[in-house]
């Protein structure tokens, strides 16, 4: 493959392109990556990529300065404004607007300033990808209390099976931790995320609920519903946002902090909740119904700061935790055959 002509192996990866993924075969190794713009693909015309220019890409980009990103790399400017260049070229989009100060990136530098974080991180660790360490590695990742205990418990079963003298401690969200259990929401500028799974919001109420006997629901029903509130809650802004635009209230009957304390009080009949979808996955004590004019999603997965590097392996296996969680299109064809009142449940 090493030998196919750029435009043979730019129609080659651009056919492995599959919906939310990109797998790119390079050297024997297969790597998964969310979508970004299809035009980032051509960064892979080789097979081995140019590592070097998405650290000066890096470097610009924290420094905001093509004379300071050269003193940082040890180059000289032209080499950074040369490079750079080169790689909006093969990518077809404007990364930086120059000015008399400085650079400014471009949405799209912005856009791909978390990928190449992650790449160079993965690309400078790539000798260790078939060789796990048989020194022992302790990790602490810390947990948001929002989040679904079922799959974060299945990545972690994962990452302990599957690497070698792993030890984990699990810590609080407000404790300093190696890795976070987050939402794309709480994303800083500094991190580096791994999309795990996608949640869809649903409405979810007593089985036997009056509002069961519909197969969705519109927003406008929900008004002045008992309702069981959470906070921390990762959409809570954009949901009282709706609710006000629409001149929407609910009758709060209690706050709680997690998933499970907020569908245990909507099965004893409290009232109804907004919960992502992958939460009651397992309960039959509850029904879920989605909402027909607005949608409401989170992106779950794993993130770091992106100063601590990890070796491959283990970001490895972060990644490929996701293709072993859920077959979403199985279950929800499972689903259909099932009562209409456990909908998703």
């Amino acid at each position: 493959m090493a030998n196919l002509p750029r435009s043979s192996l730019s129609n080659t990866l651009l056919s492995l392109v599959n919906d939310e993924k990109y797998r790119f075969p390079v050297g024997g190794l297969v790597f998964t990556y969310s979508l970004l713009h299809t035009q980032v693909i051509r960064v892979f015309l080789g097979v081995i990529m140019d590592v070097r220019s998405l650290r000066y890409f890096i470097a610009v980009f924290e420094e905001r300065s093509l004379s300071a990103a050269a003193k940082r790399c040890f180059v000289a400017q032209p080499s950074i404004s040369t490079t750079l260049s080169q790689l909006e070229e093969d990518l077809d989009t404007k990364l930086f607007v120059r000015h008399s100060k400085g650079v400014a990136p471009t949405d799209s530098g912005t856009q791909l300033y978390p990928h190449a974080c992650r790449l160079v991180n993965e690309f400078s660790n790539l000798k260790d990808m078939f060789r796990h360490s048989d020194k022992p590695l302790s990790l602490s990742i810390s947990l948001a209390p929002f989040l679904s205990g079922t799959l974060i418990s299945q990545v972690i079963k994962t990452m302990l099976d599957d690497i070698p003298g792993l030890t984990l401690s699990l810590v609080d969200a407000s404790e300093s931790a190696d890795l976070r259990f987050t939402c794309d929401s709480y994303i800083q500028d500094d991190d580096v995320f791994y999309p795990l799974w996608e949640d869809d919001y649903v409405i979810a109420m007593p089985v036997g609920y009056w509002l069961a006997d519909y197969s969705s629901l519109s927003i406008k029903q929900i008004d002045k519903q008992p309702f069981v509130s959470r906070t921390p809650c990762d959409i809570l802004e954009s949901w009282n946002f709706i609710m006000q635009k629409q001149g929407l209230t609910t009758d709060v009957r209690a706050q709680v902090k997690t998933e499970e304390y907020a569908l245990d009080l909507v099965a004893a009949g409290l009232g109804i909740s907004l919960i992502p979808e992958h939460s009651s996955r397992g309960r039959a004590d509850v029904v879920l119904r989605t909402l027909n004019d607005i949608q409401l999603k989170r992106v779950v997965g794993l993130a770091h700061n992106k100063d601590h590097s990890f070796p491959a392996y283990v970001i490895n296996t972060i990644l490929m935790t996701k293709n072993t969680l859920f077959n979403k299109k199985a279950a929800q064809k499972a689903l259909a055959h099932r009562d209409p009142h456990h909908f998703f449940a």
